[in-house]
């Protein structure tokens, strides 16, 4: 795998490419390769299983502590569509659910909701991500990411900050806050290639970016190219791969602090379905999240594919068709590595489904995780996760 990197100072791009409409998060390389704490080796290569599969010298404990919006026979669903959670210093959490806030306190007890669906202010229209700011508000991607809109921790809207504002175009969508004054947005423009851009809080301007150009030894049809996201961890800004499962961690001026993979023949790109020169769509079969820190070092990362799926167009032609061809049979794991990245031992498939884990929505302190799980009915559990070494 070779990337292509280059640095500018903040660019604006009149045309968007059809590749950008989800976006492409690679891994990107700045200046000279830099190393990160604790280990030093830059591209750790993992293999299918950890030395400790099956020697049960570690296993994954997990302590539920409380839910929100599950009690056991509603009179409504209290929760839906839930896209994201966030935390405040006191334990109260806020939830974006569809086209609404939600908050709860730390022992789950419901305290206020807000909003309804519209374009007006205050209103949601596919609201996709919440983060909070350093200054203590609410940042709600609302219209599909087009408008940003801030409340605050009573489900007050504040203001707008308008797209014109922050100097972009393009598919590109807050991926965190690097410190009190800095946001990172990470997303696709034309020419091919994912951006990452750094924003000044104060007046929302691009201060600095980093772009990378990736090649692939599998390229789609056309040059399509489309793929996951990113995060800010701990002050670097961690970069998923969609073809591949690859998670790497970079410095805010673009520098490749570290790789990790796990080796996974199976692990399937997107499928394009391609008539001609047009685009029929787009379907979505491999995943890889982003890292969940514990204590200790260790690190959990969640990750799934098909298995039977050899040509992920032809198979995605064919859904797009009407064809009804066969359904993914999903490989799902939970992965524990340790403090360097070094694979230990996965949780998978049939039992990894009666751990119930969910999906890690948000983590104020290692291994206080806040995960959405879909039954018996959409709900936040928070837990806590510790990796334990036998004696």
């Amino acid at each position: 795998m070779l990337y292509v990197c280059k640095k500018w100072r903040p660019l604006v791009t009149r045309h968007i490419l059809l590749a950008a409409m989800c976006g492409f998060l690679l891994a990107a390389c700045g200046g000279a390769p830099a190393t990160d704490a604790p280990g030093t080796e830059l591209i750790v290569e993992n293999p299918f299983h950890g030395p400790h599969q099956t020697d049960g010298a570690y296993r994954l404990a997990m302590e539920e502590l409380v839910q929100f919006g599950a009690e056991e026979e509603p009179e409504r669903e209290m929760l839906s569509q839930i896209r994201s959670v966030e935390v405040d210093s006191d334990g109260n959490v806020y939830i974006l659910d569809r086209n609404r806030l939600v908050s709860f306190t730390a022992e789950g007890d419901f305290r206020w909701e807000s909003g309804r669906e519209g374009e007006g202010p205050g209103e949601f229209s596919r609201a996709r991500s919440m983060f909070m700011t350093p200054d203590g508000l609410l940042l709600v991607a609302n219209q599909g990411g087009r408008r940003l809109d801030l409340f605050s921790l009573t489900g007050t809207f504040v203001r707008t900050i308008p797209r014109d504002v922050r100097g972009m175009q393009g598919f590109l969508s807050l991926t965190g806050f690097l410190n009190d004054t800095t946001a990172v947005f990470s997303g696709s423009t034309n020419p091919a290639g994912t951006d990452v851009r750094l924003l000044r809080t104060t007046d929302w301007a691009v201060t600095d970016s980093f772009k990378v150009v990736p090649t692939v030894d599998d390229p789609p049809p056309g040059g399509l190219l489309i793929g996951g996201s990113g995060a800010v961890i701990d002050g670097r800004i961690a970069l998923r791969r969609s073809d591949f499962y690859e998670l790497s961690i970079h410095a805010s001026n673009g520098d490749t602090l570290r790789v990790i993979r796990r080796s996974v023949s199976d692990f399937t790109r997107h499928g394009f379905a391609v008539s001609g020169d047009n685009l029929l769509g787009v379907r979505f079969y491999s995943s890889v999240s982003m890292p969940a820190a514990l204590p200790g070092g260790y690190h959990l990362i969640s990750a799934r594919w098909p298995t039977n799926i050899p040509d992920p167009d032809a198979h995605a032609t064919a859904s797009f068709s009407g064809e009804n061809p066969p359904d993914p049979i999903n490989h799902t794991t939970l992965d524990v590595y340790d403090a360097d990245w070094r694979l230990l031992f996965s949780i998978e498939n049939e039992d990894l489904d009666a751990l119930d884990f969910g999906t890690v929505r948000a983590q104020p302190a290692p291994g206080d995780l806040y995960m959405v799980r879909p039954s018996p009915y959409p709900h936040v559990a928070r837990v806590r996760v510790a990796v334990e070494r036998s004696e």
